[in-house]
This record gives C-alpha cells, sequence and structure tokens, in this order.
C-alpha cells in the first residue's frame, strides 16, 4: 500500500444530526459473499457491482471495486486478467493491486487520458480551476501504472473457453464499454454493461452524460449506445449499478435509449419550440450582426446609449460617463478603449458581471486603471469570482477578482440617472443575475447565458450539472422574466432580442417539460439530487499548503433533497484504504447543510499537486463527485 499522506481528523456536531450520531456505525454488516448471477459468473456484494468468469480455480474480472478475497470462497486461486469497462474510480479501485500482483489489467483505448499516470497528471493539473466544460468525471487520485489502454471496438479476447467481445459504448463516458461474453458457440449471450444503464429507464450518474455545458452532445451517444446493444438481443444484463436483469433485456435497453433521446432532446429549446410544439412566434433581435461574434465585430449601438459587441455592453451616460457589463479578455479592453475614442466617452465608473463565467469577467484585469472603478454583481455571481478555489465549476479563472458592491436579490442601486434592479437568475448556472433597467425608453433585462433568441446556439444556455445548472430554475427564472415582461431581453453572446410573450410561455413550458425528461432517467426520480455532481462536496475544493500543516474545510451539501439522508464521507488514502469517516445528517427541504472538516499534512509530503478522493455512504444513496487538491509548497 502507498504512503498515506493526509489524515482527516475532525467530525461534524450538528444539533440536527445529534440523533444519528450514537448508532452511526453500529448497523454495517460484513463483507458479504460474492454471489452467482449466471453459470460461471459471479458478482460482488454491494455497489458498483464488479463480476467474474470463474473457471475451475481461475477467473476474470470485469471491472475491479474490490478486492477479489471474497472469490476464494468459491474456490478461486487465480485471478488471469481484469478488463476495465470505463476510467471511474470507484469501477477500478483495486486495479492498483492486481497490477502490483503482475495481473494484467486492459482497458479500453480511449480510458488512457484519465486511466494512465501521465493522463492522470495531466487532468488535475488541468482542471482546477476548471476553464471549460469538458469535464470528466470520477477520475482517480493517480495513474494506473502498467495498466493496458488498447481495446478497441469489436475487438475479441479468448479465454479459458469464453469469448469476450468489446463493444464500445460512450454516453455515461466518453471512453465507456461493454461486454458481450459468450461461453462456447452456443452459450447464452451475456452483456456486462458497465454504467450504459442501471434498469430499465435509468442512468446512473446521469450528469456524466454532461459532456458539454448546454448540447446533448453525451446524451446523444448514449442513446445510440443502448441501441448498439438492444441489437445484440442479450439473454442477461449486468450493470454495474443496478440487479442483474434476466427478462426483457431488450425493452430495458430500448427503454432506457428512449428517456435518454428524451432528455437530449430538451436539451434545445429550439428544437423544443419549433419541431415538438410548431408555429414558433416570431420576434426580432436587436443586433443580429453581432451574434456568436465573439467580441470582433465593431460596436453596434442598440439605442442612443446602448453598445453591444460579442459579449459585452457599454451603457453610456448624459454626462459622457460610461458602465461595462460583462469585459471579455484583452479583447473587450481593446475594443473598449476603440469605443471610447471614437465616441469621446469619459469615465469607466462601473462595471458588472452578469454571472460566474471567465469569459464574462475577465477582461477585468486587461482594463486601465483598475483602481479607479468599481466593480458590482448579485452576491451570488461574485462569490465564486472573488474566491476560484471554493467551489469545482466550469469557467472559473484562477484570478481572484475584489468586488466594491454586492448586491442581494431585490435590491437596488443607483448609477448616474440609471436605476438598477438585481434579481437571481439561476439557469444555465446558479451563480447567474438579471438586471432590470430603463435605457432610452425602454423597459430592458440583462438576463446573462440563460437564455437566448430561439435561432441562436440552442435557444438557452444549456443545463448542466456540474455548471449547477437544472431545468427547474430555467422554469423559475422563465417565470420571472414572464412577470417582469421587459420590452428588450438584452442576452449575451451578441443575442438581444424583443421579447415576445408567447415565446417566454414556451420556455416555461420547455424548462418543465426537460425536468420531467431529467427526473425519468435520474434514479431517485429527482434531477436536483442525481444530476448534481457536486451537491455534496468539500470547500474549498483546492488548499494551498505547506508540509504539517492542518487545513480547515468543511463538507456541504447543497440543495437538500426531498428526503432525509445520512451521510459517511470517508477519506480515500492513496491506497485507497478508508481513514474515519465524518458522520452526519441532512433534514429534508433544508436549503444546504455543512460539517466541519480538518486534514493534517503529512511533515513528508513532497511538493506538488496532490490529489485525495472521498467515498460517500447515504441512506438513501448519493451520488456526488467528492474529492479535494492540494498543493504543497516545500518548505522556507
Amino acid at each position: 500500500m502507498r504512503q498515506r499522506w493526509l489524515a482527516m481528523l475532525c467530525c461534524l456536531a450538528l444539533t440536527s444530526a445529534a440523533a444519528w450520531f450514537g448508532g452511526a456505525g453500529e448497523d454495517r454488516k460484513a463483507p458479504e459473499a460474492w454471489i452467482e448471477v449466471a453459470p460461471g459468473v459471479m458478482r460482488t456484494p454491494g455497489l458498483p457491482g464488479g463480476y467474474a468468469l470463474v473457471d475451475g480455480t481461475n477467473a476474470l474480472l470485469i471491472d475491479a471495486p474490490v478486492e477479489a478475497d471474497g472469490l476464494k470462497a468459491t474456490g478461486v486461486r487465480q485471478v488471469e486478467m481484469v478488463l476495465l469497462t470505463h476510467h471511474h474510480f470507484d469501477t477500478c479501485a483495486a486495479a492498483d493491486r492486481y497490477l502490483a500482483a503482475k495481473v494484467p489489467v486492459r482497458a479500453p483505448e480511449k480510458s488512457a487520458e484519465w486511466l494512465t499516470p501521465d493522463g492522470v497528471r495531466k487532468h488535475w493539473k488541468e482542471n482546477v480551476p476548471l476553464r471549460h466544460s469538458r469535464a470528466a468525471y470520477f477520475v482517480a487520485p493517480v495513474g494506473l501504472d502498467g495498466v493496458a489502454c488498447s481495446l478497441k471496438d469489436k475487438q475479441e479476447i479468448e479465454w479459458r473457453g469464453w469469448t469476450i467481445q468489446v463493444i464500445e459504448t460512450p454516453g455515461h463516458s466518453r471512453d465507456h464499454v461493454a461486454y458481450a461474453v459468450r461461453k462456447g458457440k452456443d452459450g447464452a449471450l451475456l452483456l456486462f454493461c458497465g454504467d450504459a444503464l442501471a434498469s430499465a429507464g435509468k442512468m446512473w450518474t446521469p450528469y456524466t452524460t454532461d459532456w458539454d455545458h448546454w448540447t446533448d452532445l453525451g446524451l446523444k451517444p448514449a442513446g445510440e449506445s443502448l441501441r448498439k446493444l438492444a441489437a445484440l438481443k442479450p439473454a442477461i444484463l449486468l450493470p454495474a449499478h443496478g440487479a442483474p436483469i434476466k427478462e426483457n433485456t431488450v425493452a430495458a435497453l430500448m427503454r432506457t435509449a428512449e428517456v435518454v433521446e428524451e432528455a437530449g432532446f430538451l436539451k434545445s429549446f429550439e428544437r423544443y419550440t419549433k419541431d415538438r410544439i410548431g408555429n414558433a412566434p416570431e420576434y426580432q433581435f436587436l443586433a443580429k450582426e453581432q451574434a456568436k461574434s465573439g467580441g470582433k465585430l465593431p460596436w453596434t449601438p442598440v439605442s442612443k446609449n446602448l453598445f453591444l459587441t460579442g459579449n459585452t455592453y457599454v451603457l453610456t451616460s448624459k454626462d459622457n460617463a460610461f458602465l461595462v457589463v460583462d469585459p471579455w479578455g484583452q479583447l473587450s479592453a481593446d475594443q473598449i478603449a476603440k469605443l471610447r475614442a471614437d465616441r469621446r466617452l469619459g469615465t469607466l465608473e462601473v462595471v458588472m458581471f452578469s454571472h460566474a463565467h471567465f469569459d464574462h469577467y475577465d477582461g477585468i484585469y486587461y482594463l486601465p486603471e483598475r483602481d479607479k472603478l468599481q466593480v458590482w454583481a448579485l452576491e451570488s455571481v461574485a462569490g465564486p469570482i472573488a474566491d476560484p478555489f471554493r467551489l469545482y465549476a466550469p469557467f472559473l479563472d484562477a484570478r481572484p477578482v475584489k468586488f466594491d458592491k454586492q448586491f442581494k436579490d431585490g435590491e437596488t442601486a443607483k448609477w448616474r440617472e440609471y436605476d438598477f434592479k438585481f434579481h437571481y437568475f439561476p439557469g444555465q448556472s446558479l451563480f447567474s443575475m438579471a438586471v432590470e433597467t430603463t435605457i432610452d425608453g425602454k423597459k430592458c433585462l440583462f438576463t446573462a447565458d440563460n437564455f437566448f433568441h430561439q435561432d441562436m446556439f440552442s435557444g438557452s444556455g444549456g443545463w448542466m450539472g456540474l455548471n449547477r445548472s437544472f431545468p427547474t430554475l430555467y422554469e423559475e427564472s422563465a417565470k420571472k422574466v414572464s412577470r417582469l415582461k421587459p420590452e428588450w431581453v438584452l442576452a449575451e453572446h451578441g443575442g438581444p432580442f424583443e421579447f415576445n410573450a408567447q415565446d417566454w410561455e414556451r420556455r416555461e413550458r420547455w424548462a418543465a417539460a426537460a425536468g420531467i425528461a431529467a427526473n425519468a432517467l435520474s434514479p431517485t426520480g429527482k434531477h436536483m439530487d442525481d444530476w448534481y455532481p457536486q451537491r455534496l462536496a468539500v470547500e474549498p475544493v483546492r488548499f494551498k499548503a505547506k508540509p504539517g500543516e492542518r487545513l480547515k474545510g468543511k463538507v456541504v451539501v447543497s440543495r437538500a433533497s426531498a428526503v432525509a439522508r445520512k451521510y459517511a464521507v470517508t477519506l480515500l488514502g492513496r491506497g485507497l484504504a478508508s481513514a474515519n469517516p465524518v458522520e452526519f445528517a441532512v433534514s429534508p427541504r433544508k436549503e444546504s447543510t455543512e460539517a466541519p472538516l480538518e486534514l493534517h499534512l503529512s511533515k513528508d509530503i513532497p511538493a506538488g499537486r496532490h490529489v485525495f478522493r472521498f467515498t460517500v455512504a447515504t441512506e438513501p444513496s448519493d451520488q456526488s463527485d467528492v474529492f479535494v487538491i492540494v498543493d504543497v509548497d516545500t518548505p522556507d
């Protein structure tokens, strides 16, 4: 076992949790035996399930979530090979032990990015903070030295009379495969399907299909993969999360494909309003030439005092001072300087950020006279920008920004002749605001990236669990716009448009339908629980420390579910061994709950980036992807 450098020291003391503590561990059962699920096929107890093809005293494993000691009770003495379905660390938890014992461990060719030592180091180096949305989930803290990432679609492996065919099934992850297995020529076709489905119509951790923050880029291949598996007409389905399916296997796969495809279809408001309802209303862009331009085009005067290029708005006052909404990078700074010169503008006094994505705020680093202007935002927007290592979320810049004013939902502020009202406005992200004001006689609403014209992108900023964006939140914000009835919707990325009441009524219906589709695919039936990888998380997600330091953070459960849960959050050592868990309870309908966490670094921990993972045991289950990064400096 590798050296453990980090130890968990403290646990929670919550009044609401006290009833759970006394017997929190008393009902834990001893490890159960492997069970036979088909002739010659054994399955591990618990989730995720790993499987063993058994021939006498020899076995081949499909996935390695636990040690194979329990196989000894069945007479197995030698594991000869391990085949992995994908890179998620819970399916690979014991793989390093087999490698150490010189057992070949083979994985899909596409898994190299998240399983090999070089690939894993690169992943963790580039993904905290995360400046993109190409997220990978459940990546191991360290790579598997010696794993052979070489398996390709339709490749066949012969083992002791079994024929094992590799079936590429991207969706649950980019590298996911299934194994179609038959004993002899006439044996029943067994399909080891990993996490392609959990049960009929359900996918484990459906957020892992979020390959992008606003499209169906992962759901589309997931549906295609399920149909591909259905075409094989397996006799038995053997999933990693879920019971073996021995009847109506094709129906289970097809049902899941249909649910996946419905969720994918509803990633797009444009498809919904045009293809499902039909007769989509017509309404005008206000600066159509700027749509998707990225700020490269000259400024468009939306009205006398409102200008737009790409993501960035400039609002001018009657005395020539001006305000900027959402500056993006050096390009925005250069464009602002040009507009200032061309229009003979005076002082830049205020900069506002509509939401916590770097392409809407990192221009602040390039604006001149930064110390002379004020930065404003809703407090929920300011949080992750001011402290970018507190959360794991897409599109954050590592450089913190200082805010001069942070507003609460519904608060107002005045700048020159303009009155602003700030609204909490989740949808594409929890960290988003809308700003209501009147410009040149028009009632305007700045809406961030939540909503676009039905002909632009997909008509919305899309929903993605890691982005803290959910259909339910879109529905709330769409209803708010319908109540406010602005004349102009000042959407981002060059897409402001005229308000149309019928269009917004459709957006409410779209979000509600998308929520139903997301619920249908979620194991608990509640997408706000299951489509949220960081619903339970460690904050901050990254510590910067020296050897021997004690680090204080917290375990946070956001947006509590409709049911009570009790948690045991356990730190995994480098060898995936458990330390003492933090145990606590979450009451239903409570917005958030947190528990203190203290970590003690060894004095011998080497400099560099270290990743430590946590397992989460809950009742009912929670599917969060929990980890912490520690960047260790050398001592002075």
